[in-house]
């Protein structure tokens, strides 16, 4: 599953640019890129205030790169 996929969708959707979920998250930006470019996976605390940012759960975040980015087998 590709948690940081799921996460530039979400955010794509919500209208913010990396800018703007950066400043409002206070995570680094290239830390977002790490992330949303599958490098790295976030903490579960960083998860969180994605989430919050983005107004949804980070199960939400989970089930969405769980059935849009499944892990190739």
């Amino acid at each position: 599953m590709d948690v940081g996929k799921a996460i530039r969708d979400l955010r794509m959707k919500a209208g913010l640019s990396q800018d703007k979920l950066v400043a409002q998250t206070g995570i680094s930006r290239s830390q977002l890129y790490f992330i949303e470019s599958g490098r790295c996976v976030p903490r579960v605390e960083t998860m969180e205030k994605i989430a919050s940012v983005l107004n949804v759960k980070v199960s939400d975040i989970i089930i969405l790169a769980e059935t849009q980015y499944p892990t190739k087998q």
